[in-house]
């Protein structure tokens, strides 16, 4: 696996925040030429650290949704039951993620629809699939709190994934 540096990691930094920055403004940040500023963007890209860039949504504009989390128990674990769940949830428009989780449940589910009656309508749906649901609990969320992708800089730096990793309260000078 590449091993990231500081400046891999500026890249990754500024880039969550500010996925449009033009490269000459991301040269500029990194205090690098255009060239090795690109060079270092592309070995980021080519080695699937970065997978893709995109736009996040207002909170004000999601105000128009409900975000309901949705816990999943599967009928069986008998084989093939697992990837019948999951190729047929990947249908479901509304389902924005899904994590297979260990411990008294199967999946969490991140569901986001218009309103309750539509969310009825889509557990109706989900359930008329026949896709091996034994229960499951639904969640609306009333606030988000914290909700963020974003993955911060300390944690990456102690991920494993870097170069010399600067330690804890290492003195410099």
């Amino acid at each position: 696996m590449y091993k990231l540096d500081e400046r891999d990691i500026q890249i990754l930094s500024i880039l969550q925040e500010e996925g449009r920055i033009t490269k000459t403004a991301l040269a500029d940040r990194l205090n690098l030429s255009l060239t090795p500023s690109w060079d270092r963007l592309q070995r980021l890209e080519e080695e699937g650290i970065i997978e893709s860039y995109g736009a996040k949504l207002s909170s004000p504009f999601l105000k128009n949704f409900h975000l309901v989390i949705t816990e999943v128990e599967l009928e069986s674990h008998k084989e093939g039951q697992f990837a019948r769940f999951e190729d047929a949830i990947m249908g479901f428009d509304e389902v924005l993620s899904c994590w297979s989780v260990g411990g008294g449940l199967d999946y969490i589910l991140k569901v986001l629809v218009k309103d309750v009656s539509d969310y009825q309508d889509f557990l109706k749906r989900v359930l008329k699939a026949n896709i091996g649901l034994r229960r499951y609990f639904s969640y609306a969320v009333l606030e988000r709190v914290k909700d963020t992708e974003v993955v911060p800089d300390s944690l990456i730096r102690r991920s494993g994934v870097v170069k010399n990793p600067v330690k804890p309260n290492a003195r410099h000078g």
